[in-house]
């Protein structure tokens, strides 16, 4: 129900100071502009980096999520800590490879973005007061 736009012209900077919720793609050449938002958090998917003013507050992931991806990032990303505390480790461990290794993050996220998203039908409503069904989104607390 917020505005997405994925790559905004030039001639509409301007937008990035509204003050309702956003997802808005800019060019990294005008990351100096962007720069000066006060409220606004910058992904740069280029630089892989995410930049979050003071102001915003951004919570951290429920438990047990939280734990349960931190574990399994840390498996994809460092496999020997899987067989650290064995007494008779296996000889070789294969490390992925980065294709693979991309694949398995991949996966991660597509497993916690599943579990924060399952039964988001509960949320929905069904408005038939109007000639046609208006959906609407409706957070339960």
């Amino acid at each position: 129900s917020f505005t997405y736009v994925p790559i905004l012209p030039a001639q509409l900077l301007e937008v990035l100071s509204t003050p309702t919720p956003f997802i808005i793609g800019v060019h990294s050449i005008f990351q100096s502009e962007t720069q000066e938002l006060l409220d606004v958090v910058i992904a740069d998917l280029d630089g892989g980096t995410v930049n979050v003013p003071e102001c915003v507050h951004i919570s951290l992931l429920p438990e047990p999520l939280l734990q349960q991806t931190r574990e399994a990032l840390s498996m994809v990303l460092d496999p020997e800590l899987e067989v650290a505390d064995l007494a008779f480790p296996p000889s070789t461990i294969s490390a992925s490879s980065l294709k693979m290794q991309d694949k398995e993050i991949r996966a991660v996220f597509l497993r916690l973005f599943a579990q924060l998203l399952q039964g988001y039908r509960w949320c929905l409503h069904i408005i038939r007061i109007h000639p046609e069904p208006v959906i609407r989104f409706h957070k339960v607390r």
